[in-house]
C-alpha cells in the first residue's frame, strides 16, 4: 500500500494510502474512510452501512443526513447506488471535508458542514427532512475508535425527529454487546415509531450496522438493486456473500 499524502496537523497524523483504485484515509493509524469508484460494493464495512438504502425502491431516498463523514465513503456510495437529490455531511474535523474534496472526489454534490455534529443535530431546524440518517460518530485513541457522541434516549429521539415518514435510522456500532442496549429496542415511543429493524454483520470486524425503520426493509428491492449494480460494475459481483444480516424484528 503506497502513501499518497501524510502530514501531521496540530498532533494529528493524516495519510492518504493507496492500494490500486482503492483510496483510504487515516488519522493517528484508524482507517476513516475507503473508496474505489470502479467498485462501490467492495466487500468492506462501508457496504453495511449504506446496505439498508438498498431495500428500499430507487427514488425512496431523498435526502440523506451522515454524521461522522469522514472523507465520504457512505455519501458516494449512496449517490452511485441510489442516487439522492440531497447529502449533507457533518464532520467534526475540517481536514476530512478537506480530504474528501481534494483527494476522494467524494465532496461533490453534497453540503458539507464542519461542525460539532451533538451540537449541529439539536440547533438544525431541519425537522423531519431526511429519508436516511447514519451516526457513525466515533474518533480515535491509542489507535482505537472510540465513541464520541452519546446514544442515550435524548439522543435517539432527536435524530427520530429529523427522519421523515418511512425513513430510516443507521448507526454504526463498535462494541457488538452495546446493540440490544440501543434505546431504540427500550424506550416504548421510539419502538412505536421504528417496530422494524435489521443487524448488518461481516466476518473480520466488529462493527455491527444497526438499521431502525418504520416500514420493513424490502428483500425484493435489495435483490433488484443489487443485480443492476453487479452488472454496471462487473467487480461487485460476489460481495453478497461476505454480508451477514439479522432481522431483529
Amino acid at each position: 500500500m503506497a502513501i499518497v499524502w501524510s502530514q501531521n496537523i496540530e498532533g494529528n497524523l493524516y495519510e492518504v494510502r493507496s492500494a490500486g483504485a482503492t483510496l483510504r484515509l487515516y488519522r493517528n493509524g484508524v482507517n476513516h474512510s475507503q473508496w474505489n469508484p470502479n467498485r462501490p460494493l467492495s466487500g468492506s464495512i462501508w457496504d453495511l452501512i449504506a446496505l439498508p438504502s438498498l431495500y428500499r425502491p430507487k427514488g425512496s431516498i431523498e435526502n440523506a443526513l451522515i454524521l461522522g463523514f469522514g472523507a465520504g465513503t457512505v455519501a458516494a456510495q449512496l449517490r452511485e447506488l441510489v442516487s439522492p437529490e440531497r447529502i449533507v455531511g457533518i464532520d467534526l474535523d475540517p481536514m476530512h471535508l478537506s480530504i474528501a474534496d481534494g483527494f476522494f472526489g467524494c465532496a461533490e454534490g453534497c453540503e458539507l458542514v464542519a461542525a460539532d455534529a451533538v451540537e449541529w443535530v439539536y440547533e438544525t431546524d431541519e425537522v423531519a427532512q431526511f429519508d436516511y440518517i447514519l451516526d457513525d460518530l466515533y474518533g480515535e485513541e491509542d489507535g482505537l475508535p472510540i465513541r464520541c457522541a452519546p446514544m442515550d434516549v435524548k439522543w435517539c429521539q432527536r435524530l427520530a425527529e429529523l427522519v421523515r415518514p418511512g425513513g430510516m435510522l443507521v448507526f454504526n456500532m463498535v462494541e457488538p454487546r452495546k446493540v440490544p442496549h440501543l434505546a431504540l429496542y427500550k424506550d416504548v415511543k421510539l419502538k412505536k415509531r421504528f417496530p422494524h429493524s435489521m443487524v448488518f454483520k461481516m466476518e473480520g470486524y466488529e462493527n455491527r450496522i444497526v438499521v431502525f425503520c418504520e416500514e420493513a426493509l424490502e428483500e425484493e428491492c435489495l435483490v433488484a438493486h443489487l443485480r443492476k449494480i453487479c452488472k454496471q460494475y462487473p467487480r461487485c459481483y460476489g460481495v453478497r456473500k461476505r454480508y451477514q444480516i439479522e432481522a431483529t424484528s
